[in-house]
């Protein structure tokens, strides 16, 4: 069982049962992007491309993974594999959602504390959670809640993908960056906030909300999930 730690050691918990589930989440939400390749997912969960290698084929004799059929095929979750991913996500925005609004801890750290969290609770204590929140449908960066074994959210659009005039509305933030998060945070850009944008050219992204304006950067503004 070591050795299984040290083949899908994922950050500074070398469990198994973490390192697993920090993998499947990982290819279940790159997936939903298009193709997950090794490299990709290598640089998503910031380990070497070895240690992908090992972990996929630990991943595909446990059966979360399914197996190659050519080579260089993209990572594919099985059925197995997609029902512990979706449970894992619906682990972390609901502890996200209770730690931002019952605890006020600040939306940059709530990503954090849910990761550490998210692998010692069970799914029944996750819905209980829900149930003692009502039922959030979305969490406090504006992502969905999955409450059965298929998400079927879809990837949207960014604000880097916006000209000079455009208008639209905040649907949720990408919230790995939690500098980013707190920068988007104190400019009131928040899921369900409108805003027009006024300028926008290869570097900088300037929005207005009222009377704020924000500046952006451009990796800042791909953060920002949009709507209509």
């Amino acid at each position: 069982m070591a050795n299984k730690g040290v083949l899908l050691s994922v950050g500074t918990d070398r469990s198994p049962a973490r390192a697993r589930e920090d993998y499947v989440k990982a290819i279940y939400q790159l997936g939903r992007y298009g193709p997950v390749r090794a490299a990709a997912l290598a640089r998503y969960l910031h380990v070497s491309r070895v240690s992908v290698s090992k972990a996929k084929r630990q991943l595909e004799a446990e059966g979360l993974l399914e197996p190659d059929r050519e080579p260089l095929q993209p990572l594919r979750l099985s059925r197995r594999g997609r029902k512990l991913a979706v449970a894992m996500v619906r682990r972390h925005r609901l502890l996200e959602t209770f730690l931002h609004q019952a605890l006020r801890v600040p939306l940059e750290r709530i990503h954090g504390e849910a990761e550490r969290i998210e692998h010692v609770i069970s799914d029944d204590v996750a819905l209980r959670i829900a149930d003692l929140l009502g039922r959030p449908r979305i969490d406090p960066h504006g992502h969905p809640i999955p409450y059965d074994d298929a998400d079927t959210s879809k990837p949207l659009p960014t604000l880097a993908e916006l000209r000079a005039g455009d208008r639209a509305r905040v649907v949720s933030l990408d919230d790995r960056d939690d500098a980013a998060v707190e920068l988007l945070a104190k400019g009131g850009l928040l899921p369900g906030v409108r805003f027009v944008v006024e300028r926008a050219d290869a570097a900088r992204v300037v929005v207005r909300r009222g009377k704020r304006v924000l500046t952006l950067r451009r990796p800042h503004a791909a953060m920002v999930r949009i709507g209509t």
